[in-house]
């Protein structure tokens, strides 16, 4: 990797990683980011409530309703299907990665970063809005003390 393709200085990947690396509260946003998609998993054969998850977390009514929102505008401005896992996949899949890292982002209060990201995965016209509801959400889990750390990411170069 080139040294100045980093995001952050730390050594894990936020694609494609595996959920083992994933600490409690990115793991708790994960879980309700799957269970919004896919309430019933065939695997496991349980359904979940992603209100639940969140609700058990500490969020309050507000913070559940932002996490909701961001969920209805990611699936409704993206040109292409989400990159994304069922609830029994061990892991990462690059959109809910993006969504972590962009979180992370904008809690440290890089919004210029954040930005770039999702402009790489969403369209232009619904980055701006998707941005603020993504930075409602992420202070809503600051509020309750839960913080995303940003990672490193893992660029592929083409020789």
């Amino acid at each position: 990797m080139h040294p100045s393709s980093r995001l952050a200085g730390r050594s894990e990947s936020f694609d494609e990683q595996a959920l083992e690396h994933l600490d409690g509260a990115e793991f708790m946003i994960l879980t309700a980011l799957r269970a919004w998609l896919r309430p019933r998993c065939q695997v496991q054969l349980a359904v979940m409530d992603w209100k639940e998850i969140l609700h058990k977390a500490g969020l309050k009514e507000d913070g559940i309703e932002h996490f909701d929102l961001v969920m209805r505008t990611l699936t409704t401005v993206t040109t292409r299907p989400l990159d994304t896992r069922c609830r029994c996949a061990t892991e990462l899949a690059g959109d809910e990665a993006g969504l972590l890292q962009a979180i992370a982002l904008l809690q440290q209060g890089q919004g210029s970063q954040a930005i770039k990201l999702l402009g790489e995965q969403f369209p232009a016209p619904a980055v701006s809005g998707l941005l603020k509801l993504i930075r409602w959400f992420a202070i809503d889990l600051l509020d309750v003390g839960l913080h995303i750390r940003i990672r490193e990411r893992a660029i592929n170069y083409m020789h």
